[in-house]
């Protein structure tokens, strides 16, 4: 588009307020500065841009920005007025192409407290900008690493705590409360997952009992639903539900530096060192305690031992990921040499499979002298019995005896929190019907107030006649418990002893047999075995239907080494 050289010059304005700044009237003060510049040069004001809460330091996320720099192919204005230079960008790679950009479609840069921008202007403010900015990041991380030390938050709201007061209600900055309600779910999250539950089946749970996810309050976008990875997160991270130490009361910082990704602009988390993290132990804010914590680690390190990565088999690569890779017998893996400790493999084939010891098979003599093969068919029989022998122990029932009264206990404070949680979300149903109502009752639109007092009410009566479920059982042993514990111990054998089942049983029978060790008696000309690890865990996969209520509830440990 030409002009004639009388003519005033055409301004497109630019202004920006940074979310650290978090002032919207800032955008306000920056036009009525810009405005009176363009005036006082005689310039013709005819477009304006401004973009709000967002970092000067990422180009892509500001959408005025975006069309701003369209803008200078068209030939619309001859001049870009900014308040300051770090108005346009903090990134001196972000302002240089856009300068280049205006000069090769003849629009000058002009800021109302330096003038025009050339090149040594742009070489001067980009150096100045980007010392700013590191110098902000080291004083952000000092002032940071302080409140740590203190016990405060570093920022972030974490689910399960609430802004902290003091002692007159005021609010403390950094300070964390425990909030009671979203507590409880902390709990149940942990207590599912430490009976069995993955994180697929909790984020269900949650999401059928209506109960928020963590973003349904700070991310505008966010749906409000549970995801798995909301729970399980990354444990070497320290990210998700699961994986948070605050919920036993130690903060931890620094785990994380979120770099920004030069061709997506986006920030990545990047783990530091553990030398640099910084920790202060806030004992006051522990949710979870230390039992239940170390049952949900203890579960996810078996997990992660029974799964491997595998090669993506598909186009889209969506088969790539965690799969349970099942061994081909029963005790493989499990045997061990009572010569030298080492790993029995197995040869043959069909009926003549024999475990040999095979450190004295591969390296010979000097290293074990080995004894004669236990045939498969002859140990598996020995080990099933071994295991119905030792779980039959008066000394084995009274410990799942006890143990089962204490999951008992542990059930009754999870159904406490559940109906806790449950009220809490039915009393915010009844206060949204109350208000709809009153605001009916003042004269707004009826037709806008309908439809969501009918979704409330309807949700309404869904939590009132689930409560009726929720009730918090009684600590009391079943009179049959000696019987159903023999049951699921004969359930247990048969289980172990299916062909059909043999790699699921397998990797069951590794997560809670540590070794059997594999014995030679020279006199007796036989072999004899012992069994090590904890085995009363097992019967949580045989519990019969009676006890499907607390099926993810009975467990018990015993070691034992016998002799078979």
């Amino acid at each position: 588009m030409s002009k004639s050289p009388t003519s005033p010059l055409r301004v497109a304005l630019y202004v920006r307020y940074s979310s650290d700044m978090q002032n919207p009237m800032s955008i306000d003060d920056q036009f009525r500065v810009v405005e009176r510049h363009a005036r006082q040069q005689g310039w013709v004001i005819v477009d304006r841009f401004a973009d709000s809460a967002v970092s000067g330091t990422v180009s892509r996320a500001r959408p005025e920005f975006q069309r701003l720099s369209e803008g200078l192919a068209t030939g619309g204005f001859d001049i870009v007025l900014a308040e300051s230079l770090d108005r346009i960008s903090r990134d001196a790679e972000h302002i240089a192409g856009f300068y280049k950009s205006a000069r090769f479609h003849g629009v000058e840069i002009h800021t109302a407290g330096r003038g025009k921008v050339d090149a040594m202007t742009l070489g001067l403010s980009s150096m100045f900008a980007a010392i700013f900015l590191e110098e902000l990041a080291t004083k952000t991380r000092r002032g940071l690493e302080g409140r740590v030390e203190k016990g405060l938050s570093a920022g972030g709201r974490v689910y399960g705590y609430r802004p902290g007061t003091d002692t007159r209600g005021a609010p403390v900055k950094g300070k964390r409360k425990i909030d009671d309600i979203e507590a409880a779910v902390v709990r149940g999250i942990f207590r599912d997952y430490s009976a069995g539950l993955s994180p697929i089946a909790i984020a269900n749970r949650l999401n059928d009992e209506g109960i928020p996810s963590p973003s349904a309050d700070t991310n505008r976008r966010s749906s409000g639903r549970w995801k798995q990875n909301t729970i399980n997160g990354n444990r070497v991270r320290g990210t998700g539900i699961l994986n948070n130490e605050l919920y036993i009361g130690r903060l931890v910082w620094n785990r994380l530096t979120y770099v920004k990704n030069p061709q997506t602009e986006r920030r990545v988390p990047q783990l530091n060192p553990e030398s640099e993290w910084r920790t202060s132990e806030v004992p006051e804010l522990r949710i979870i305690d230390q039992d239940l914590w170390d049952a949900v680690k203890a579960r996810q390190a078996a997990q992660k031992k029974r799964s491997s990565k595998i090669n993506a088999t598909d186009r889209n690569k969506l088969s790539a990921g965690q799969v349970l890779r099942r061994r081909k017998y029963l005790l493989s893996g499990l045997l061990h040499c009572g010569l030298c400790g080492g790993k029995m493999t197995v040869a043959g084939s069909s009926k003549y499979r024999t475990y040999y010891c095979a450190s004295a098979k591969e390296m010979g003599p000097s290293v074990c002298e080995g004894f004669r093969g236990l045939r498969e068919s002859v140990a598996l029989p020995l080990v099933l019995s071994g295991l119905h022998t030792e779980l039959m122990k008066p000394a084995a029932y009274d410990r799942f005896r006890e143990r089962f009264r204490e999951r008992l206990v542990d059930s009754q404070d999870a159904a406490v929190d559940r109906l806790q949680v449950h009220d809490a979300r039915q009393g915010e149903l009844e206060t949204s019907k109350r208000n709809l109502l009153r605001a009916n009752e003042i004269g707004q639109d009826p037709a806008l107030l309908v439809e969501r007092l009918n979704s409330v009410d309807r949700e309404l009566k869904e939590m009132q006649g689930k409560r009726a479920d929720l009730v918090v059982p009684d600590v009391e042993l079943p009179k049959n418990l000696p019987e159903l514990y023999r049951a699921m111990v004969a359930d247990l054998a048969a289980a172990l002893s299916d062909e059909s089942v043999a790699g699921r049983a397998a990797d069951e029978l590794h997560e809670l047999v540590d070794r059997v060790v594999v014995h030679w008696d020279e006199a007796a000309r036989g072999h004899w075995l012992s069994i090590e690890g904890s085995l009363l865990e097992m019967l949580r996969k045989s519990a019969p239907s009676k006890l499907d209520a607390v099926r993810g509830d009975i467990f018990a440990e015993v070691g034992c080494g016998s002799r078979i």
